[in-house]
């Protein structure tokens, strides 16, 4: 049996903004989707979803991996899956991506052929349309490369960055479904109703990337969480924000967090916040407290490996 695996993301600027053309930042972080593959009966099974068959909504996404490797490699033999993720379901955090990166990544070093990243990238890509009907890319690539990405306007640069040694990560599923597409295109709808004030609120969304990566550049992590909180009120302004996610940024703030902000469409989904370490006790114990689905999670930087 052979085994890969792909990290998840989070967004840390600039969800939604990017539609018109303002830049966000990305980062891998250290919740896994780890696929095994070995000779078999060709069945797939998710240790989170059973058995997926071919009249499952999961099935396409792994059969346009299959294709697509059959397509560019030659013939592939009947092989048995098993999935593994760490990363919780339509969270916001890539799980279809990280799917796609590791079975590629897995099921290219199976048949023993020689491949580059940017081609598992390039397959996972193709079979993320399966799952989103226009992905921008940023989720496998993430997922093969990680560390960070810095998205503007459909081009993708991996910068040379490191969060600050002494910040944790902290996750917490708000376990709330939202339809991504129906939240894109209201705030658009807003963003075209509120004219030269809908354009101030993206251009200093936009700001606030660049802001940030100064902030990390220069390890100032007083101004990067101030930054979340500011990217977090435009996100609001912009109708991307719900009661339950505004509570969950309050309490990460009040136990301590330095800054806290959706990650992803909103509405639901997951929410980020930075802390300190020395504070990081305190915040597990709140969010136990309060029954909050949560995790602490580190920058991979590593992307896809075999494991």
């Amino acid at each position: 049996m052979l085994c890969s695996r792909a990290p998840g993301k989070i967004l840390l600027f600039g969800e939604h903004f990017v539609v018109k053309g303002e830049p966000a930042l990305g980062l891998a972080v250290s919740l896994y989707v780890k696929t095994c593959i070995e000779r078999g009966e060709g069945k797939i099974y998710s240790k989170q979803l059973g058995l997926i068959k071919p009249s499952s909504q999961h099935w396409p996404l792994f059969e346009a991996v299959f294709n697509s490797v059959e397509a560019r490699f030659g013939e592939i033999p009947r092989v048995d899956v098993v999935v593994d993720s760490e990363i919780p379901i339509s969270s916001g955090m890539g799980s279809s991506a990280a799917t796609a990166v590791s079975l590629t990544h897995a099921l290219l070093s199976f048949i023993n052929v020689e491949f580059t990243k940017r081609e598992v990238q390039e397959i996972a890509h193709e079979a993320e349309k399966t799952v989103h009907y226009r992905p921008s890319g940023v989720d496998t690539t993430l997922a093969t490369h990680g560390g960070f990405l810095y998205y503007k306007q459909g081009v993708f640069k991996r910068l040379d960055l490191k969060l600050p040694a002494n910040l944790a990560i902290v996750v917490v599923n708000t376990g709330i479904p939202r339809q991504t597409g129906v939240v894109v295109r209201e705030v658009l709808e807003r963003y075209e109703r509120l004219g030269r004030i809908g354009e101030y609120i993206y251009r200093a969304a936009g700001e606030i990337v660049e802001n940030g990566i100064k902030a990390i550049e220069n390890n100032d992590i007083d101004k990067l969480g101030e930054l979340m909180l500011v990217n977090h009120g435009l996100l609001w302004a912009m109708g991307a924000s719900s009661e339950e996610c505004d509570k969950t940024v309050y309490e990460l703030i009040r136990l301590g967090a330095i800054g806290a902000k959706i990650s992803g469409a909103g509405r639901g989904g997951i929410i980020i916040g930075l802390t300190r370490r020395e504070n990081l006790e305190k915040i597990k114990s709140g969010l136990t407290a309060k029954k909050y689905e949560y995790y602490i999670v580190e920058p991979d930087y590593q992307g896809v490996t075999t494991i």
